[in-house]
């Protein structure tokens, strides 16, 4: 049975699960912080790219890497990549699409911290931020400008639980060739799967 026919319940337990030579039944958890090398010219191939491998568990952990295997096919997602925080994925997110001079716009009702991030810090690398109400459909629409890269929004939004329909924003972003990013930290993929929806990322 593949992993994709399961249900959400036995993908939350199971998903990405790859059992080691020792036959566990839960998966292992692997607290090192690095690994050893068979030679230097394999942990060469492996530094390099050549192979595949684990480096350092800053880059790569197999504890991690079943979490993100799972919450992906939770998700309805192709990858997942694990941050300390959620304001972390945040950031990571901006720092891997964004560049001097991109515009972002974001629904207005947003977790504070998110409001922060963007004001205080990927401004400053001369980012323009716009932000409008999330269930105004012709204010999205209208704010968006050929430097626009991405639309942001919580769904429901954090702390005012508003709702939007994600297909209908997916819509609009498409339709500008922009992406739709969605935290979707409140509702979990047990409950809504923006993806399917027509969302691009998935955050939490």
């Amino acid at each position: 049975m593949n992993e994709e026919d399961y249900r959400l319940g036995t993908l939350a337990v199971r998903g990405g699960q790859v059992r080691t030579h020792e036959a566990e039944h839960s998966e292992p958890i692997f607290p090192t912080s690095s690994y050893v090398f068979e030679s230097a010219a394999k942990a060469a191939a492996i530094f390099s790219g050549e192979e595949q491998g684990n480096v350092y568990s800053r880059f790569t952990n197999p504890t991690v890497r079943i979490f993100e295997e799972r919450l992906a096919l939770m998700e309805g997602g192709e990858r997942c990549v694990a941050t300390a925080s959620g304001m972390a994925a945040i950031m990571m997110t901006c720092y891997a699409l964004l560049a001097q001079g991109d515009h972002i716009i974001s629904s207005k009702a947003i977790f504070g911290s998110t409001v922060v991030l963007f004001n205080n810090f990927v401004s400053k690398f001369g980012v323009d931020v716009s932000y409008v109400d999330l269930t105004d459909y012709d204010a999205w629409a209208a704010a968006i400008t050929p430097k626009t890269k991405f639309l942001f929004l919580e769904t429901p939004s954090n702390p005012l639980t508003e709702v939007v329909d994600i297909k209908r924003l997916s819509d609009i972003a498409k339709a500008k060739n922009v992406l739709l990013i969605v935290d979707n930290c409140f509702c979990t993929p047990a409950l809504q799967k923006p993806l399917a929806l027509g969302a691009d990322i998935v955050i939490h």
